[in-house]
């Protein structure tokens, strides 16, 4: 058999496509700041377990001159028909793109279709596992 070179090969970049995305954008967003937020969104939509169907994004700026100088990152993605909706405020763009992205990566866990995360938890040692001995009662 040949070698082949598989030092970049599974990696999430290059196992998923780029995923098409619709951005709704308010106020001062610039081109590198959505850049950034598909490259964050893409990255966290790489690990669903199943196929991502559609995303769509909305980033806002608040104007400098008024009172709340805010901005806001939200992300709504159907997956295998799962809708997933994740939003956030912060500070700077920057930071909402982040807690945004967080918040989809949780909420993804959660809905994932297997037992573990339907219940919350993953699968611990039972007790007759181990040094201790099992302590079954009738």
């Amino acid at each position: 058999m040949p070698d082949q070179d598989r030092s970049r090969a599974g990696s999430p970049a290059e196992a998923a496509p780029t995923l098409p995305m619709c951005f709704a954008l308010s106020g001062d967003v610039n081109a590198d700041q959505m850049q950034r937020a598909r490259t964050v969104f893409s990255r966290v939509l790489a690990h669903a377990h199943e196929p991502v169907l559609s995303v769509r994004a909305t980033l806002a700026l608040a104007p400098l001159h008024s009172k709340s100088s805010t901005a806001e990152a939200s992300v709504q993605a159907d997956i295998n028909g799962r809708l997933l909706h994740a939003h956030a405020e912060a500070a700077s763009l920057h930071e909402a793109i982040a807690a945004t992205a967080d918040r989809l990566a949780a909420q993804m866990t959660r809905s994932a279709r297997d037992w573990e995360s339907r219940r919350g938890q993953h699968p611990r040692r039972s007790r007759g596992d181990g040094d201790a001995p099992a302590l079954w009662l009738p």
